[in-house]
């Protein structure tokens, strides 16, 4: 689907699965990008009033009501009561007469640290002073600015990030940019998204639930190390580490959320939502990921560069994935398309397909991805002795391709062994795995020896 209007569209769906999953959203985007314009254009469309608190220009008592000192008139004593801020008694008020609000925060990036904690209480508790809450029917949206559009002084607590999921408002090139804001303004009301109306059955919220677990299973298992001292398995990526407070500084303009409890219970929320509203993933699958990688794209700081990028790779190789068989109704769903491995280091091709064999959702008969995976690992790696010694004397020269050969027999050790023991356990031996496991195990073979211990060592010092 070709629609001009990327980042209308964005921010409309981000506030139609906010309002359905109950989740809070936050936009974020480069200053100029019409967010409030949008915001404010939905909400009349819909009949919501729209209360906007901006964060920095706002103090903690506005947002959380001010202390008075109060006396009784009937004994005389004084007490501290708090004294709703305005925006909230309109709130109340409106609700009191059948008209929903949405309460958007603006500018929270350049709001100081005591009122981003009263936006924290705001958004999380939906209280303000003395546990006051907000209507049932408000709305919660916030936006703000990367960390490169705002004075060095200011920045965005983790916490505050990890209430939110996070929604990137970003151009795929200067043309779609280009073609948005420079339209006729009569135009920009054109081609709304429509949206669908699905039950969602007991059965799809526990298959939902048995897929996520499947896929975090998977990409946990995706990163794990083995010592080479011990030999014991450890995970390069600890759900449990703390120091998440550099998520906002980055050089990158994308801010992507960590995995907690919170942020797993809303990403099976707004998948939910996608469902109920009947979206389809090759229509608004960027839009749709957008929102899955603001509440698990990090995972943990302890990734470098390249981790990051395997790992969000393989959070949208499993989510489209599991998303494409829930919405179809399957059991177990194949990928639209064969895996692509092309331009792939071996070690990544192989990970890439063992992903989908570890999933629940995924049908290992008939896999036709696995010829085409020992293809690729036969093209990179002759069996044939001249290309055995050419390859020896490159891993002599280059640090680099000894490390990368290391990496790649040790996911190759695996890829047989996981076959293997397939083929031990099945009732009867599946052809596929039978007619990649022979040329496979030549490749293992023709590799093994004394350059290859080398390599080996080589790569564990680095690591």
């Amino acid at each position: 689907m070709n629609r001009i209007n990327k980042i209308r569209d964005q921010i409309e769906l981000a506030i139609e699965i906010g309002r359905d999953s109950g989740v809070p959203m936050l936009l974020i985007a480069n200053p100029g990008l019409a967010k409030s314009t949008v915001v404010a254009n939905w909400a009349a469309r819909n009949s919501y009033h729209i209360e906007t608190l901006v964060g920095s220009r706002y103090s903690q008592e506005e947002i959380l009501g001010f202390q008075v000192r109060t006396e009784d008139r009937a004994t005389g004593e004084f007490r501290l009561e708090i004294l709703e801020p305005h925006w909230y008694r309109t709130v109340f008020e409106k609700a009191a007469r059948g008209i929903p609000s949405l309460l958007f925060l603006d500018e929270i990036s350049t709001a100081q640290e005591n009122v981003q904690g009263a936006l924290l209480q705001l958004i999380f508790e939906r209280t303000i002073g003395h546990g006051k809450k907000l209507p049932e029917s408000a709305l919660v949206l916030a936006a703000a600015n990367y960390k490169q559009n705002i004075p060095w002084q200011f920045n965005m607590m983790a916490p505050m990030l990890n209430r939110f999921c996070i929604v990137n408002l970003c151009y795929e090139g200067n043309d779609s940019f280009l073609n948005e804001f420079l339209q006729n303004p009569s135009d920009w009301g054109r081609g709304l998204p429509a949206y669908g109306g699905r039950h969602i059955t007991a059965e799809d919220r526990a298959r939902l639930a048995s897929g996520l677990k499947a896929m975090f299973r998977a990409l946990l298992s995706a990163f794990e190390e083995t010592d080479s001292a011990g030999g014991e398995k450890y995970y390069a990526m600890d759900i449990n580490n703390q120091v998440y407070n550099n998520m906002y500084e980055g050089n990158t303009r994308y801010v992507y959320n960590f995995i907690s409890g919170r942020t797993l219970s809303y990403l099976s929320r707004i998948t939910l939502s996608f469902l109920r509203k009947g979206l389809v993933f090759g229509e608004r699958g960027k839009e749709m990921l957008n929102m899955v990688f603001g509440l698990v794209g990090i995972g943990t700081n302890t990734f470098n560069e390249k981790q990051q990028q395997s790992y969000l790779r393989n959070v949208e190789t499993l989510y489209a994935k599991l998303y494409t068989a829930l919405g179809s109704g399957e059991k177990d769903a194949a990928p639209a398309a064969p895996l692509d491995f092309t331009g792939r280091e071996v070690a990544d091709a192989i990970q890439e397909w063992v992903l989908f064999r570890e999933s629940s959702l995924w049908s290992a008969a008939g896999d036709p991805n696995l010829g085409a995976l020992a293809a690729y690992i036969r093209e990179a790696y002759s069996a044939a002795p001249e290309a055995v010694e050419a390859l020896r004397q490159r891993n002599a020269r280059n640090k680099a391709d000894r490390y990368r050969f290391s990496n790649d027999m040790q996911r190759l050790e695996y890829l047989i062994a996981l076959l293997e023991e397939e083929d031990a356990c099945a009732a009867a031996p599946a052809p596929a795995e039978q007619a990649a496991l022979a040329p496979l195990r030549d490749i293992r073979d023709a590799y093994a020896g004394a350059f290859r211990e080398a390599a080996q060592a080589m790569a564990a010092e680095i690591r």
